[in-house]
């Protein structure tokens, strides 16, 4: 089962994410801060991280950095799934580490469409 780590601050959002990605069949686990994120990642590598770039204890560098730091990881898509346009993404040059984007407030075929493109799947029809 594909596994999806999604690492936001706003507990509501993120159980609505849960839901829909448990729905389509993702294994989901999910961390409000950058160090516990890091963690998650160490302890199991995810598939993917759905990744809210404005998180309370580091910046959004800080937070890519901190998970490419843990080793392994370097290979791990991250979706940025985030209030942050791309233009702020490129002023802020993050976009190399980014496999997509995701703006919030996000539609569901987007997500989907977003996730489903970064792993290399197709598109599940419902």
């Amino acid at each position: 089962m594909t596994k999806i780590l999604i690492i936001d601050d706003e507990p509501e959002h993120v159980e609505l994410v849960k839901l829909r990605l448990k729905k389509e069949g993702f294994e989901v686990e999910s961390s409000p801060t950058a160090a516990g994120g890091a963690e998650a990642v160490a302890k199991q590598a995810p598939d993917l991280i759905l990744l809210d770039l404005l998180l309370p204890d580091l910046t959004p560098a800080e937070t890519i950095n901190v998970l490419r730091s843990v080793q392994g990881t370097s290979r791990i898509p991250i979706i940025a799934f985030t209030a942050l346009d791309s233009f702020e993404i490129h002023r802020r040059k993050l976009g190399e580490e980014l496999e997509g984007l995701v703006s919030k407030p996000y539609e569901a075929q987007k997500l989907m469409a977003e996730i489903n493109k970064v792993l290399g799947k197709r598109p599940v029809c419902k």
